[in-house]
């Protein structure tokens, strides 16, 4: 029995001469590319979903409050703010606007966000009671006006169906990567505004969290706490939101089941390269089992022989995907000129390795390479001592 171990491990340990040849190279190389275009691709989507939710955090509070009357937005925001999870409150208004070069045709269509507190993209200076309203404009917009930081503009609000003509000065050009943002999008003080124009809508409520994730909760309890006639919505709650980062979830499962079967087919590369051991050293399986070493010993030899060169090839890809992923990030890549951003939404994706999406390439390039060496492998069990004799 123990030159039967003997014989099994020196098995093991010879199999290196096998594996080198075109066969093993080639199953390393399948499986490493399964594995690396899997962590990539999925770098992918985890960064493209972080990058629409960062836009769409910077643009709005993490809950939206709406309020029965323009007298009960400060004692709502008052009672908001002794939740120990809000870090900050104010009111909002977003109106349809058009904003426009005075004495020039044509003009572009915005939204107007006049907010008591500035998202964190923006810079305004203090209200002015006298001179031209300070606003900031998306890069996209001023570059469609051609104007810069100085430049006077006029904006049209539109509230209760009539337009009000407000005298505006860019202050600040922002560029946030959000396309909706930097595109179609000013932003002013919302006491600067109601100075110029008196019959804006009521305001709205938005409150920011320390934790955005947990904004559904935190709404739910706020509403135990506030009157029935306030309305909260968490920004994960919104219909538009909802659908499209659901939409991505399936995206990425989708793309990673679809790249799974490429790392499969690897797996089946790996299952040729222990066929190929398997031929090459029948003399000395044979010599095993003649000599009364067990089946499953053998076996086991073989697994093992396969595992470990799958599980080489799926950890030398996933370490390829990462530097793929490091590589494309450092560059830039990628990022979309204006048109093709319009349809992502964003101008670039900024790749982003989760650690459970590297653990899941990992795990399941491992079992899958261990269940395709079991197709050889099986065969070897059922082996009878006399049925090899003819291979010695």
């Amino acid at each position: 029995m123990k030159l039967a171990w003997f014989l099994a491990v020196r098995l093991l340990r010879k199999k290196g001469t096998a594996l080198l040849r075109t066969s093993a190279l080639a199953a390393l190389l399948a499986v490493g590319l399964g594995a690396a275009a899997l962590v990539v691709v999925l770098a992918v989507m985890s960064g493209y979903s972080r990058a629409l939710q960062d836009g769409i955090l910077s643009a709005v509070g993490h809950i939206a409050v709406l309020v029965p009357g323009a007298d009960a937005a400060a004692p709502l925001a008052a009672e908001i703010r002794r939740h120990p999870e809000v870090a900050a409150t104010g009111e909002v208004v977003l109106l349809p606007g058009l904003v426009f070069v005075p004495g020039e045709g044509g003009g572009e269509m915005v939204t107007v966000r006049a907010s008591a507190v500035a998202p964190p993209f923006v810079r305004l200076p203090e209200a002015d009671p006298e001179g031209p309203l300070g606003v900031a404009v998306g890069a996209g917009t001023a570059r469609r006006l051609a104007v810069s930081v100085g430049s006077a503009l006029a904006l049209q609000v539109f509230t209760g169906g009539t337009p009000r003509l407000v005298a505006v000065r860019v202050t600040h050009v922002f560029q946030t990567g959000f396309v909706d943002l930097d595109e179609h999008w000013v932003v002013a003080q919302l006491d600067g505004l109601r100075r110029r124009v008196l019959a804006l809508p009521t305001p709205g409520l938005e409150v920011w969290l320390t934790d955005p994730e947990r904004a559904s909760e935190v709404a739910a309890e706020l509403e135990r706490s506030l009157p029935a006639s306030a309305i909260l919505t968490a920004w994960q709650d919104l219909p538009s939101n909802r659908d499209v980062f659901a939409a991505l979830r399936w995206q990425k499962i989708s793309l990673a089941v679809v790249l799974s079967l490429v790392l499969g087919v690897g797996a089946f590369e790996v299952a040729s390269a222990v066929v190929v051991l398997l031929t090459e050293k029948r003399r000395t399986v044979a010599l095993l089992l003649a000599m009364g070493s067990p089946n499953r010993l053998v076996a086991l030899t073989l697994l093992a022989a396969g595992g470990a060169l799958g599980c080489l090839g799926v950890l030398a890809g996933t370490g390829a995907g990462l530097g793929i992923v490091g590589f494309l990030r450092a560059l830039g890549i990628p990022s979309f000129p204006p048109d093709i951003a319009s349809v992502y939404m964003v101008d670039r994706i900024p790749l982003r390795v989760l650690l459970g999406d590297v653990l899941a390439v990992v795990g399941l390039g491992a079992v899958e390479v261990v269940l395709a060496s079991l197709v050889p492998v099986r065969r070897v069990v059922r082996l009878q001592p006399a049925e090899v004799l003819r291979w010695i």
